[in-house]
């Protein structure tokens, strides 16, 4: 057997050993404006031996800024314990106090290293920053026996209004 061989071998061996890792991303998540945001992403992996590990997420697409080192999310975001991260293959982050121009796809990376590297990473959380719900009122008018309130909720609301009539002077009103 010539050494050529036996180092394809070799190879096709190590390969077949190699470790995978599975990272894994919820499609979509809804969020208001002012509110916090959670951004799941979990990893699983085959055999995985290697000692130090961590994690970064990117916004728009794979391998961009890191959105940890990026201002616009300075004071803004927190991440999974070390333990949790380690121990429950948690990489999930929260981003507080979302804003209209935090809407976007956001990609979470995990990578673990030491005698080799391994990397993965998921298929994309897009979360969608809206408005706040506001109510605002937009007639009110009285119609006969109910007073009826239209709003932006897309809803009515019906309130009978108590019966009103005139007491005599000095009669009690008992009701």
């Amino acid at each position: 057997m010539k050494w050529s061989e036996l180092l394809l071998i070799l190879a096709a061996v190590r390969g077949s050993l190699s470790q995978n890792i599975e990272v894994s991303q919820i499609p979509e998540v809804k969020a208001t404006e002012g509110s916090t945001a959670n951004l799941e992403c979990s990893y699983n992996s085959d055999n995985l031996d290697l000692p130090i590990g961590w994690y970064k997420w990117y916004r728009h697409y794979p391998q961009g800024t890191d959105i940890f080192n990026s201002d616009d999310f300075k004071d803004r975001i927190t991440k999974e314990s070390r333990e949790d991260f380690l121990n429950k293959g948690s990489a999930s982050i929260q981003l507080y106090r979302v804003t209209g121009t935090d809407t976007g796809m956001y990609f979470c990376e995990v990578e673990f290293s030491g005698q080799e590297q391994i990397k993965g990473h998921g298929k994309g959380t897009f979360l969608n920053v809206t408005g706040e719900d506001k109510c605002c009122i937009l007639t009110t008018f009285y119609l006969g026996m109910y007073h009826i309130c239209y709003s932006c909720v897309l809803s009515i609301t019906w309130h009978r209004l108590r019966q009103t009539y005139i007491v005599p002077q000095g009669v009690r009103d008992t009701d």
